[in-house]
């Protein structure tokens, strides 16, 4: 694999050499600053056991970026996003990215991992205030490294993302000083059938897989930043992990459907254990809006009337069920993995504007009983 996406990048950098013009094309630097804002009221409630306080509530920053983006020439873009919600300035896309054009991107530095389709959604786009538990066997969103994607191949039906990341941590600016260690490979194709454009009908398929080298605690937590979660204690025992995933959505109109599928390896000195997760959501809008789709991920949603000329906006209904079965590693108490329902309310007052509400029902599975029930509630806006 690491001489597979090494020659993949050395024929990038040689092709797009040789078609360059002799010309140099000169360009004045250009910069956008974007950010967002997504602030959380959480109400939740526990059946657990033996348990004095059955209640939480809080709130929270959950997210708080600022970044600026643009480019440096007609081959050459950078952006630099930093994150201060928890009151910690932590790295997110911190990149120096190259465009070969047809031949695809290389990108250094942070970047999001093409890791699932869930994953590569934006939060400024995801359905609900949380991704599902899928995600939670990646230890982060992003990851520095070089990324390679192409967004161009078979009349951009197809995509692919590859990339070699290190086991740095965000808020220590993914500094690593154990490279020999092991590093991290991460790959996802995916390949979209469009069967009426103007109706946005299509049926989006993928895979994805990714090996690391530093195999650690892997966690699975309800769909719920704020409450805690379980963990798996594979520890400093664990040699390496894998995961291999596959994807589905379908888009027709105003209703989306999507899943996904991943089987997690933890390899051990004396055995090889295994955790299976996957999630099956499905959103509508009420008012007729649809859920735009580019390059293998959902984007921004466009209400037809905003409030801002007199109209309601975008109305969506949306439900997710997710579960975690991780009887191949049972751990005292935690016998047979996790499961979250999760029901939602999108009101999108305009396109960088919505207030979400979600009501999650998790079932830990555990000897005392624990289910948990959370009202959720975001504004969020982003620029």
């Amino acid at each position: 694999m690491k001489k597979i996406v090494l020659v993949v990048f050395a024929m990038i950098f040689g092709l797009s050499m040789n078609a360059q013009d002799k010309k140099e094309t000169k360009m004045k630097p250009t910069v956008k600053i974007n950010g967002r804002i997504q602030y959380d009221f959480i109400f939740a409630n526990t059946t657990e056991d033996d348990v004095d306080d059955k209640s939480f509530n809080g709130n929270e920053f959950r997210r708080a970026y600022i970044s600026a983006k643009g480019k440096l020439g007609k081959k050459v873009s950078y952006k630099a996003e930093l994150e201060f919600a928890g009151g910690d300035v932590a790295y997110r896309d911190v990149w120096i990215k190259y465009n070969a054009g047809k031949l695809g991107s290389i990108a250094f530095g942070s970047m999001a991992e093409g890791t699932g389709l869930d994953m590569a959604t934006s939060s400024k786009y995801t359905t609900f205030l949380e991704r599902a538990i899928i995600t939670n066997f990646q230890n982060f969103r992003w990851q520095s490294g070089i990324h390679y994607m192409n967004y161009n191949l078979f009349d951009k039906g197809i995509t692919l993302q590859m990339a070699m990341t290190n086991n740095g941590n965000h808020k220590d600016g993914f500094k690593d000083k154990e490279l020999e260690k092991g590093i991290n490979y991460t790959f996802r194709t995916t390949y979209a059938f469009v069967l009426d454009n103007e109706k946005h009908n299509f049926i989006h398929l993928g895979v994805n897989y990714d090996k690391r080298q530093n195999g650690g605690e892997v966690k699975f937590k309800p769909e719920n930043h704020m409450v805690g979660g379980v963990s798996l204690g594979f520890g400093d025992g664990s040699l390496s992990r894998s995961d291999i995933g596959m994807e589905l959505a379908t888009n027709f109109g105003s209703l989306s459907v999507q899943g996904e599928y991943k089987s997690h390896s933890n390899e051990m000195p004396l055995e090889t254990y295994k955790v299976n997760v996957f999630y099956a959501q499905a959103s509508y809008f009420i008012t007729g809006e649809h859920r735009p789709y580019k390059k293998g991920t959902f984007g921004r949603v466009k209400p037809k009337n905003t409030v801002d000329n007199g109209g309601f906006g975008a109305l969506e209904v949306a439900a997710r069920y997710s579960a975690v079965d991780n009887s191949d590693f049972v751990t005292t108490g935690y016998n047979d993995g996790l499961t979250n329902i999760t029901l939602g309310l999108n009101w999108y007052l305009n396109s960088h504007a919505r207030v979400m509400y979600n009501y999650a029902i998790t079932d830990y599975q555990t000897e005392s009983n624990k289910k948990m029930g959370t009202h959720m509630f975001r504004v969020a806006i982003d620029f």
